[in-house]
C-alpha cells in the first residue's frame, strides 16, 4: 500500500516516505477498536503544510485506510513529530443519530445507501458521504440519540449488510456504501498450520440472560426475559435455554431498565442489543490475512487449543514503517 497525504486544503503533497512509522487501528463500533492513527515523522521529512486538517488516504480507491489529522505533537529529543488522527470511522463515531424536531425517532427506512447519504452528506462537511448508487436493499429501524458508527452497523445488519469504506481520490472524500457481508467460513479455514499467526481467547464472561424492565409499576411493569443460546441464537422460551444449558451456575443475568419505552418492540430490541453487546469474550488476533472488509465472516481455528471461531472481521490494526507495514486482524464478538 502507498500512502498519500495532503495539506489542510486537502491538495496531494506527497507519499508518505518510508522514514514514517504509523499506528493505524480501525474496526466495528461494538469491537471498542481506537479508529484512530498516530504517523511518527522525522523531522527530515516532515512537510510543515502537513498539519491538522491534513489528510491521510491509501492509493487504493478500493482501501479504507486513511482519516484526518486531528493533532500534532514535537519531540526535540528524538527529533521527530507525531501526528494525531482519526480514521473515517473514528469522525463517523463522533456524531449522534438524532431524530428531527418534534419527533420521537429518527426513521431509518428506504434503500440502504439512501439512509447512509441522509445521515452522513450534511455532517463533514463533504469529506465523508454516502454513496449515490442504489444498494437495493430496504432497511427498518428506529433511532433514537444513537451513535453514528453505531446506528449504521445495527441498522444494516439487520438485513445482512456491513458498511464498505471507499476513498474517492479524485473528490477527495470517503464513500460509504452498503455491501452484503461475505462469509469465507465455508471455503477457507485459517489455522496456525498454514502460516497463519493466531492468539486465541474464549472467556465465558459475558451475560446470556436480560431482565428487560419496560413501562409501569410493581406488579404492573412490563418484564421480558431474553436467553442467548450457544449459537447466538436470542429467544423469550427458557425452556429452550435451559435445554441448551443456559441454567443454574451457567446462567449470567443482567438488568436492562428502560421506564420511558415506547413500546414492547422497542423493549425487546434493546434488550437483544444489550444481550449483543454484553457477551462473552471470544476472539482471534490473526496476522497474515488479506482483501478482507471489517464486518466479512472468517472460520478461524487454534490447533493447539481447539478454538474454533466463524465469526466476523472487527477491527484491523496497521503499524510499522510505512514501507513494511503489518496488518493485524481480529475476529470475535468485541
Amino acid at each position: 500500500m502507498d500512502f498519500i497525504y495532503t495539506g489542510n486544503d486537502l491538495v496531494d503533497i506527497d507519499y508518505l516516505d518510508r522514514q514514517m512509522e504509523l499506528d493505524m487501528e480501525i474496526g466495528s463500533y461494538l469491537s471498542s477498536s481506537r479508529n484512530d492513527f498516530e504517523l511518527t515523522v522525522p523531522y527530515s521529512v516532515w512537510n510543515s503544510k502537513f498539519n491538522e486538517g491534513s489528510i491521510v488516504y491509501d492509493n487504493d480507491e478500493t482501501s479504507e485506510y486513511g482519516g484526518r489529522i486531528q493533532g500534532i505533537t514535537s519531540d526535540t529529543a528524538n527529533e521527530s513529530v507525531t501526528l494525531y488522527g482519526y480514521t473515517w470511522r473514528g469522525l463517523i463515531s463522533k456524531k449522534y443519530v438524532v431524530p428531527p424536531s418534534g419527533q420521537a425517532y429518527y426513521q431509518a427506512r428506504g434503500d440502504a445507501n439512501d439512509f447512509l447519504r441522509a445521515i452522513l452528506d450534511d455532517q463533514f462537511d463533504g469529506l465523508i458521504v454516502g454513496s449515490t448508487e442504489l444498494c437495493g436493499v430496504e432497511i427498518n429501524r428506529d433511532l433514537r440519540y444513537v451513535n453514528m458508527l453505531e446506528a449504521i452497523e445495527k441498522t444494516l445488519a439487520d438485513v445482512g449488510l456491513k458498511l464498505k469504506i471507499t476513498f474517492d481520490m479524485q473528490n477527495k472524500c470517503a464513500v460509504c456504501s452498503a455491501a452484503p457481508i461475505v462469509n469465507y467460513s465455508n471455503d477457507t479455514e485459517l489455522n496456525n498450520d498454514y502460516g497463519y499467526n493466531l492468539v486465541a481467547k474464549a472467556i465465558k464472561n459475558g451475560y446470556n440472560h436480560v431482565i428487560c424492565l419496560g413501562q409501569g409499576e410493581l406488579t404492573e411493569r412490563t418484564v421480558i426475559n431474553l436467553y442467548r443460546l450457544n449459537n447466538g441464537t436470542v429467544t423469550q422460551d427458557e425452556s429452550l435455554a435451559i435445554a441448551d444449558g443456559n441454567v443454574g451456575i451457567n446462567r449470567r443475568t443482567m438488568l436492562y431498565d428502560y421506564s420511558s419505552v415506547e413500546s414492547e418492540d422497542e423493549l425487546l430490541q434493546g434488550g437483544i442489543d444489550q444481550l449483543n453487546e454484553n457477551q462473552d469474550t471470544n476472539t482471534l488476533e490473526i496476522s497474515n490475512v488479506e482483501n478482507v472488509d471489517i464486518g466479512d465472516i472468517v472460520g478461524a481455528k487454534d490447533r493447539i487449543t481447539g478454538i474454533y471461531m466463524q465469526k466476523q472481521i472487527i477491527s484491523k490494526v496497521l503499524s510499522g514503517y510505512v514501507d513494511n507495514i503489518d496488518i493485524e486482524y481480529k475476529v470475535g464478538d468485541k
